[in-house]
């Protein structure tokens, strides 16, 4: 990627996470990357394209990790297959470790939950095609993890550890800090420990018995 279109779009990540999709301006994003408007149609052509390469960069990251990461803890399990626990580890560290920008904070996870919260069709279909490959391969790695449970269940909380994620993510984010007056040391907490919590309580999630029907 040349290197004037991968500082805009990295401008255009942290313009979008604080002052959302519509807030954000063109002309502040070039400010932030050093370039000017016509590099922007030049590499991306609109905003809306721009909004859309910026999903897909930052996205494409984290989920090409997490797709390698399971790949790998398959490659490696014994006979059984991968445990509960590596598998939620595949799902989890690479958003952990990735979604930090250089501002120590998780812009990509603030505007995961702005186009989630915000829904528009440019957006909708940037998430279905970069989520849903990787929905796929989970949920068929974790339903022979835990073959005690029906399909069903496992879907249901596969969602569950997403949110999980995504809530403790954007709690942590230094922009809102939500969780420093509750706990200093839940806040202080660095990735590994993050990491290790979030797999320690997805796991048993899994192994709980199934919902009453």
């Amino acid at each position: 990627m040349p290197e004037t279109a991968a500082r805009i779009l990295t401008a255009a990540l942290e313009a979008f996470a604080e002052r959302g999709f519509d807030g954000a301006s063109v002309k502040e994003i070039t400010e932030r990357a050093g370039a000017n408007i016509a590099a922007v149609n030049y590499h991306f052509r609109s905003k809306d394209d721009l909004i859309r390469a910026v999903l897909e960069h930052f996205l494409g990251e984290i989920n090409a990790a997490r797709l390698a990461a399971l790949e790998h803890c398959e490659a490696v399990a014994g006979p059984g297959g991968p445990t509960l626990e590596a598998l939620a580890e595949a799902l989890i560290r690479p958003m952990v470790r990735l979604s930090r920008d250089r501002q120590d904070g998780r812009a990509i996870v603030r505007l995961l939950l702005q186009a989630r919260a915000l829904p528009r069709g440019s957006t909708n279909s940037v998430l279905a095609a970069q989520f849903d490959p990787v929905h796929l391969r989970f949920l068929a790695a974790l339903q022979g993890a835990a073959p005690w449970l029906a399909h069903e269940d496992i879907v249901w909380r596969y969602d569950f550890a997403r949110g999980a994620m995504m809530q403790i993510l954007a709690d942590l984010d230094r922009g809102t800090n939500r969780l420093a007056s509750i706990s200093p040391q839940v806040a202080g907490a660095d990735d590994d420990a993050v990491v290790r919590q979030l797999v320690t309580f997805i796991a048993a999630g899994f192994r709980a018995p199934p919902a009453p029907r």
